[in-house]
């Protein structure tokens, strides 16, 4: 995992994830299918899907472990949204400030930027700030490529299948058709039963 401190130079620079929020959520959430409701981003960053999401009805949590990146998110929030940004770590066995379930919880590539016990630990906050009906929308780097035809260097990312073993036994997990399976990314979204 990417520490802290690597985050925070990032954000102050340039972060490569930045740039607006993602396709799939924007999708989902102008068709209908995903209905305003109580939001938690997980590992926020500079706040794009958090303040999307409360533009368009969501009552919104942005979490990050970032001070840097939560301080874009707020001089970046319009005055006219409200969105509940914290400092937190998504490995913890709580995070301050933070109660209740959601209706809506989003990683932008967090999960897979962790190794071993703190994934398998964010797997467990996930649970535990979900309920019945809640949709976990997750993006990822997803080790379908061969190493034998990697270009570069090797990011982190799901295992093929990990989604199952973390995630299989509480939620109904469908993968969206975008990005492209052999792209090296996955977008899933899961719903808890």
């Amino acid at each position: 995992m990417v520490g802290r401190r690597a985050y925070d130079f990032m954000y102050r620079t340039w972060a490569p994830w930045e740039g607006g929020p993602r396709s799939e959520l924007v999708r989902l959430v102008t068709s209908g299918r995903i209905p305003p409701g109580r939001a938690i981003d997980l590992g926020c960053g500079s706040g794009a899907n958090s303040i999307f999401l409360a533009a368009h009805g969501f009552d919104v949590t942005g979490v990050d472990y970032s001070p840097v990146g939560l301080e874009k998110a707020r001089r970046a929030t319009p005055p006219s949204l409200s969105v509940s940004w914290l400092v937190g770590d998504l490995t913890a066995a709580s995070i301050p400030a933070v109660s209740g379930t959601f209706d809506l919880l989003v990683d932008h590539s967090v999960l897979d930027d962790l190794r071993g016990p703190a994934r398998d630990a964010m797997a467990a906050t996930v649970l535990r700030l979900s309920h019945p009906g809640s949709v976990f929308v997750l993006w990822c780097f997803y080790d379908e490529i061969p190493w034998w035809k990697r270009r570069g260097g090797r990011f982190p990312g799901l295992a093929v299948g990990e989604e199952q073993r973390l995630f299989g036994s509480s939620f109904d997990i469908e993968r969206l058709p975008e990005p492209a399976a052999g792209s090296g990314f996955a977008c899933f979204v899961m719903t808890r039963a």
